[in-house]
Formats: structure tokens, sequence, C-alpha cells
């Protein structure tokens, strides 16, 4: 009896079967880095919305002077209009806008970027001018905003 032979491995009659390795590895890696970039952005938005700034526009309400006496919004703005009036909105790009003006925001809005300080509840704005300023973040007991409290021309105004 003869014996049949095997076909040697490198031979053309042998299928080399593909391995499926590289192809597991790959997708667990997609799937690895698709996992971590949504727990990141679930973490960042869940985050910025605690902090309770973020695209919110707070309005003027009083205003106080150097020693904290209350004194009337027209009086930090040196006018006699009873119209005073003043926003400041946190933008979810990390940019602002602030008004404080009598008549409409067309009469003297300026524009800024920020950054917000969890540990000292403040934001570090930085207006187009380059002028740098911080506001102060007053918050309730349940941690939402009571609010922001912005410095302007010697006088500390309160945002709600």
């Amino acid at each position: 009896m003869s014996k049949k032979k095997k076909p040697k491995r490198n031979s053309p009659t042998v299928k080399k079967k593909k391995s499926k390795k590289p192809i597991i590895i790959a997708l667990a890696v997609v799937l690895a880095v698709t996992i971590a970039v949504t727990a990141f952005a679930v973490y960042n938005n869940v985050s910025r919305n605690s902090v309770g700034i973020y695209g919110k526009t707070f309005n003027s309400m009083s205003a106080y002077d150097a020693s904290g006496d209350e004194v009337k919004l027209q009086d930090v703005y040196n006018v006699r209009y009873d119209s005073y009036q003043g926003t400041v909105t946190f933008n979810d790009d990390d940019t602002f806008t602030f008004w404080m003006s009598p008549g409409s925001a067309d009469d003297g809005t300026h524009k800024g970027s920020f950054t917000y300080d969890k540990d000292k509840d403040i934001i570090n704005a930085v207006f187009d001018n380059s002028e740098k300023v911080k506001f102060t973040i007053k918050r309730n007991s349940d941690g939402s905003v009571k609010r922001i409290e912005v410095p302007y021309q010697g006088y500390t105004v309160y945002m709600n």
C-alpha cells in the first residue's frame, strides 16, 4: 500500500485560512474609542448643565456701590433714563455678550470669551477689547444660580 502524501503547507493546493483576529481587534478599538468619546461628551454636557450659566441670559436687577449701598441702576450708567437695562448671555461655545445701556442692545453690546472656574465658582471673562473681568456666581441652597455679580464702573451689578 502506498501512502498518500500530504500537501505541503506552502503548496498552492492548501488554502490558508484568513485570520479574523485583525478584524476583531479593529472593531474592538473602534468600539472602545466610540464609548470613550460618547462618555466624555455626556460628562461634559452634564457638567456644563449643572453649572447653570451655559446657554442662559441674565438681566440686571439691582446695583450696589463700593460701600455696599444699593443704588438705582440708572446711576450706574450716569443717565437720567428710567429704562436702564443690562444683560449678559453665556453661550455654549464659551463666548458671551454683555450689554449695559439705556435703550436697546444695539447701543452698546460687547462680546468676548470666558472660562468657568469650578473651584472658585467664578467666570473669567475676556472682552473683545482684551479687558479681563471676573464675574462672581452666587448660588441658592439647592445649587441653582441665584445671581451673577458683575463689576461695572466702580459698582457691582446683580444679574438674575
